[in-house]
């Protein structure tokens, strides 16, 4: 039968693609195939260049390629036994990024700025950025390369207070070399930006950031996107006393060094790995977990964060659906859930700081995994509220955030889940509050 010319779609892991190929429907016709194919594949290869302005931030250059594509254009011309048409082996060269970013002319004079590259599938890397003149430059080399790497350039004042942020997400093939080029966001945080590391048992040690006491709308609006009836009323609360908040959901490693158990191992939903959110754990085991760590120090300055203040360090000084703004555009640069999850096949919490970090320095806010809060569910009692603890029974305890199973909008600010406190979860872990 002769060969006929059809639009054929390739699935790859970041959406489709289409191309005019061929497709050889009896094995005795696939002689031609091969050509037709390699020629498809090479008009599939390419990087693309494109322009767009997502909620105030414009992203002047990107390049990607689509490498699962490709590879897989390269298995189905092996299959043809044809190996002078496979693609070459990639160049060796070094992946590598060059920055060439713009401030404007109200930016303080001293800054410093870095560029923070995460991913599901590695370590979080940071470089110093050069600033000259408003402009920040820098040139990376030997970055992983793969799928979904995250860029974050963020830019910080004398007193290292995050005052500029941008973010994109690439796909980094071996040997390439891309631009990125980005109009950095301005960041509204509080007046100082402090952090601190910890060492909850020796040599291991939990990075925290300060929150300011302040005032915020706790709940959502009845026109928000996704909002449940749970949500309201809206209640102007104010926290009088500030906090130190993880920077990072606990990790497995901090959870097995403070108790000595590994509740995940052998369960699903979980991939084994110390950096990774520790889970199956519940309510009623982290006042365990709290109280240990209580014990060695001698004062009570560990704890759950409470409702409000969970969502007061969460809105970091917003009243959007998320602490990035609106625009559900912008979601897979700061949330891992399902959508993004099950188009890599990875349906787990993921490395800790792969998406987009918070305007106030915290990470996976939005996603990954829900966070236990101290509080009794409970009905908003509406009106001011002052440094509010929650009831005081129930039968159900409150997490936030949302996580890798759920849809976008249980990622949202105001979005509350509860359960049994005596239950635990692949897709529950937690973030530690210490007082001081």
């Amino acid at each position: 039968m002769p060969l006929t010319e059809q639009q054929i779609t390739f699935f790859d892991i970041f959406g489709c693609v289409s191309f005019p190929g061929l497709f050889a429907r009896e094995a005795e016709s696939i002689t031609q195939g091969p050509a037709l194919l390699h020629a498809a594949l090479n008009r599939t290869n390419i990087i693309l260049q494109m322009t767009r302005t997502e909620n105030g931030t414009a992203i002047i250059a990107r390049q990607t390629i689509r490498p699962f594509l490709f590879s897989l254009c390269a298995l189905l011309l092996s299959a043809c036994s044809d190996p002078s048409l496979a693609p070459q082996a990639a160049d060796e060269t070094p992946t590598a990024a060059t920055f060439s970013l713009r401030l404007d002319a109200e930016t303080p004079s001293a800054l410093r700025a870095e560029v923070i590259i995460s991913a599901a599938d590695m370590r979080e890397i940071r470089f110093p950025l050069t600033i000259a003149d408003g402009d920040i430059v820098g040139s990376i080399r030997d970055i992983p390369a793969g799928p979904g790497r995250l860029f974050t350039v963020n830019v910080y004042d004398a007193t290292d207070h995050l005052r500029f942020t941008g973010s994109t997400r690439l796909d980094l093939a071996p040997g390439q070399s891309i631009p990125v080029s980005l109009v950095l966001d301005k960041v509204e945080t509080p007046a100082v930006l402090r952090e601190t590391t910890v060492e909850l048992v020796e040599g291991v040690p939990m990075e925290m950031v300060w929150i300011e006491a302040g005032t915020f709308t706790m709940g959502s609006p009845s026109s928000e996107w996704g909002r449940n009836a749970d949500e309201s009323p809206r209640c102007e609360v104010t926290l009088t006393r500030g906090f130190y908040l993880g920077k990072y959901e606990v990790t497995q490693r901090q959870w097995e060094a403070v108790t000595g158990e590994r509740p995940w191992e052998g369960r699903e939903e979980v991939l084994d790995e110390p950096d990774y959110p520790a889970v199956y754990i519940s309510w009623q085991d982290l006042q365990l977990f709290t109280a240990r760590l209580n014990a060695a120090v001698g004062e009570d300055i560990y704890r759950l964060p409470t409702e409000a203040e969970w969502e007061y360090a969460c809105r970091a000084g917003t009243q959007a659906a998320w602490s990035f703004g609106d625009d559900r555009g912008d979601l897979d640069l700061h949330v891992w859930y399902s959508e993004n999850a099950q188009l890599l096949d990875r349906s787990h919490g993921h490395i800790l700081g792969a998406e987009a970090i918070s305007p106030w320095g915290l990470y996976d806010m939005h996603g990954n995994v829900w966070e236990w809060v101290q509080d009794w569910l409970g009905d908003y009692p509406g009106g001011a509220q002052t440094d509010p603890l929650g009831p005081a029974s129930g039968t159900a305890r409150v997490f936030r955030g949302g996580s890798f199973k759920d849809p976008p909008e249980f990622s949202r600010s105001a979005q509350r889940c509860w359960n049994a406190p005596d239950l635990s979860f692949g897709n529950i872990g937690v973030r530690l509050l210490r007082t001081r």
